[in-house]
């Protein structure tokens, strides 16, 4: 079983990015493979100094990829070349518009995505007190979203001391993938879903020879 690097940095974070095409948070489908079990102890909770949930912001920002709850509704990283291709999958050549006109997405998910078409990006807090949702409504559709691929976290904010630095847990903030990757519908439409698992899944299965296709199955959704 090939060995998994350890993340002691944001560099790290960044390099297996940019390597695998993905990195879930959280324990996934394969197993040994994300950030939660390739992290050195030192960087999960540390008592000093930044760790693995201060740097989701700077990769984003570094490597331009995209982050959100891709992998069975749970966070993780996506490369910039490799997010289109994931898109033109899991959209199976809809776009939002026609998955209304075919009833494929509830009321409060068009809600969430007429406002950040309108908007281009909004906070989290922000983004729920226009819908005018609950927790766990917001929770749901923007998750469903998110899987979808409609919907990305473009980056974290932090609330500041008055010295000017952040504290507390970052605050996501959303955006159409549209509003932040030039040429992204033309890369998503030069795709077809087909070939885009094929794609998806002979990058994976570079990266893990050893892995079920069932395991790489699931990760690709």
């Amino acid at each position: 079983m090939r060995k998994l690097p350890v993340i002691r940095t944001e560099k790290d974070i960044e390099g297996i990015v940019e390597e695998f095409g993905f990195l879930p948070f959280f324990r996934s489908a394969i197993p040994g493979f994300s950030i939660e079990e390739m992290a050195d102890q030192s960087v999960w909770f540390p008592k000093e100094g930044e760790g693995v949930w201060d740097w989701k912001d700077p990769v984003i920002r570094n490597t331009g990829a995209a982050y959100g709850k891709f992998f069975m509704s749970h966070p993780g990283f996506v490369s910039k070349s490799l997010f289109p291709v994931l898109a033109a999958y899991r959209r199976d050549d809809y776009d939002f518009e026609g998955m209304v006109n075919d009833g494929l997405v509830t009321h409060t998910e068009r809600i969430l995505y007429s406002i950040l078409e309108e908007t281009g990006s909004e906070t989290s807090t922000f983004l729920r007190y226009k819908a005018n949702l609950s927790k766990s409504a917001f929770d749901t559709s923007n998750s469903r979203l998110q899987m979808r691929t409609f919907i990305i976290v473009s980056g974290f904010e932090y609330n500041l001391t008055k010295a000017g630095k952040a504290y507390g847990w970052g605050i996501a903030r959303y955006a159409l993938p549209e509003h932040i990757y030039p040429g992204f519908e033309e890369s998503l439409n030069s795709c077809r879903p087909n070939e885009a698992r094929e794609i998806l899944f002979s990058t994976l299965r570079s990266k893990f020879p050893e892995t079920e296709a069932f395991s790489l199955n699931r990760l690709i959704g």
